[in-house]
C-alpha cells in the first residue's frame, strides 16, 4: 500500500462534511418514501484495508451496489442488517413480518432496491450541485452477504484500501441502526476535488506552501496578471463566494455553519459569459421618489405561498369510496421537484427538505413570468 493516497486529517474531515451533506438529501428522500421522520447521524470516515475491515454488528449484512455512470467512476457499495431490512419492508408493505418467516425474496429485494434507489439517487443529485456537474448512477443492485471472504476479495483487491463510511439511520418508530458506504480511494478523492473541499497535504503541514527541505530557490519574476473581465460599467467579475449564499446547505444543521476547520464548501469550476451591457439600459425609466415610496407602501403586504406535490382526476365515486389507509397516486414521480405558488401563481420549483420536525422547500428554478405576479390568485 506504499502507493496508496493518504488522506490527512482534515481531507477526512472534508469527506466526512461531503458525506453529511450528500445524506443529509438521502434522509429527506427515504422520510417522503416511507412518510416517517428519518434522521442521520454525523458520518464517520476511516480508510481500511482488506484486513482491517470488519462486519461487525452487520453480520447477518445485506449489501446494495450501485455504480456511477456519470460524472464520477466507480462503486459506492451500502452494506445494512438483514433484520433492517425487514423492518423497511414492514412499513412499504404496511404489515408486519415474522422474523424468523422473512425471506429475501425478489419482492423483497426489488422493494429495498427501491428504497435505496431514492436514498443514493438523492444523495447524487445533492453531489451534482456541489460539483457542477451532472451525476447519474445505475439501478441498484442488492445480495445477500453470504461468503465474507468473496465479498471482501471483490472489492478490495490485493493491495487496496477503501473508504469506509459509518453512520446511523434512524427512522421514527422502526429502527435506529448503522450503515456503512464503502467506496474505493480515487472515487473520494474526485468527489472533494470536485466539490472545492481537497487539500494537499503539504499545504496543509506548512500552512499554505509545499513543505520542503531544500533551500528556496530565487523568486523568479511572477507573470503579469491577466486583468478580471470588464462588464461593461466599470465593474469586474467578482471572485466566487459561497454559492448557498451563507445560509446552510441540505444536511447541515441551522446553527455552525459554516464547520470549524476548513472553508465554505466550493462549486465546482464555472463557466462565465461576460456581455458587454453599455447602453442597454439606455431607455430604462428611473422610478420617482413618489413612485419609489409607493412600493414602499406594498413590500409589508403578505402573500399566500403554497406548495404543491402533485396532481390527480378523479371521478366522484372514487373520491366517495375513500376511506382511512387509501392510497391516491399523483401525477408525478418520486423525487422530481414541487411546484410553488404564490397567490394561486407558480413562481418556482423545488425540492422538499426536512428542517428539523418540519418539511421545506430548496429553491433550484425560478420561472421566468413575472407578468404572473401581477394577476391576482
Amino acid at each position: 500500500m506504499a502507493d496508496e493516497k493518504v488522506f490527512s486529517s482534515m481531507e477526512l474531515d472534508a469527506i466526512g462534511e461531503l458525506m453529511n451533506i450528500s445524506l443529509g438529501s438521502s434522509a429527506t428522500a427515504v422520510s417522503t418514501l416511507l412518510d416517517r421522520r428519518v434522521n442521520i447521524t454525523t458520518p464517520t470516515v476511516s480508510i481500511k484495508s482488506k484486513e482491517e475491515f470488519e462486519f461487525a454488528q452487520m453480520d447477518p449484512a445485506m449489501a446494495v451496489e450501485i455504480t456511477y455512470v456519470e460524472g464520477l467512476d466507480g462503486n459506492n457499495i451500502m452494506l445494512l442488517h438483514r433484520d433492517d431490512v425487514r423492518k423497511i419492508l414492514e412499513i412499504l408493505m404496511m404489515t408486519e413480518i415474522d422474523p424468523a418467516d422473512f425471506e429475501l425474496d425478489e419482492l423483497s429485494m426489488s422493494a429495498i432496491c427501491e428504497v435505496m434507489n431514492q436514498m443514493m439517487g438523492s444523495s447524487a443529485t445533492t453531489m451534482s450541485d456541489l460539483m457542477g456537474e451532472t451525476v447519474n448512477i445505475s439501478t441498484p443492485v442488492a445480495f445477500e452477504v453470504d461468503d465474507k471472504i468473496s465479498f471482501k476479495d471483490k472489492y478490495f483487491g490485493d493491495n487496496e484500501s477503501m473508504v469506509i463510511v459509518t453512520f446511523t439511520l434512524d427512522i421514527e418508530n422502526c429502527l435506529n441502526s448503522t450503515f456503512m458506504t464503502l467506496m474505493s480511494i480515487p472515487l473520494v478523492e474526485k468527489m472533494i476535488r470536485a466539490s472545492g473541499m481537497y487539500y494537499e497535504v503539504d499545504e496543509m503541514e506548512s500552512g499554505g506552501a509545499p513543505a520542503t527541505d531544500a533551500a528556496p530557490a530565487p523568486a523568479a519574476a511572477p507573470p503579469e496578471a491577466a486583468p478580471a473581465p470588464d462588464m461593461g460599467m466599470g465593474q469586474q467579475v467578482p471572485p466566487m463566494q459561497d454559492p448557498y449564499g451563507g445560509m446552510p446547505p441540505q444536511g447541515y444543521p441551522p446553527q455552525g455553519y459554516p464547520p470549524q476547520g476548513y472553508p465554505m464548501p466550493m462549486a465546482g469550476p464555472q463557466v462565465i459569459n461576460v456581455q458587454n451591457m453599455t447602453g442597454r439600459f439606455d431607455n430604462v425609466t428611473k422610478l420617482s421618489k413618489s413612485e419609489e415610496g409607493n412600493l414602499d407602501l406594498i413590500m409589508s403586504v403578505p402573500l399566500q405561498i403554497s406548495v404543491e406535490i402533485g396532481r390527480t382526476t378523479k371521478q366522484v365515486k372514487e373520491i366517495l369510496a375513500l376511506s382511512q389507509g387509501s392510497l391516491i397516486v399523483l401525477d408525478k414521480l418520486a423525487g422530481e421537484q414541487v411546484d410553488v405558488f404564490v397567490n394561486g401563481q407558480q413562481v418556482a420549483k423545488g425540492d422538499v427538505v426536512v428542517i428539523e420536525d418540519n418539511f421545506g422547500v430548496r429553491i433550484t428554478e425560478i420561472i421566468k413570468n413575472p407578468e404572473a405576479l401581477l394577476k391576482k390568485g
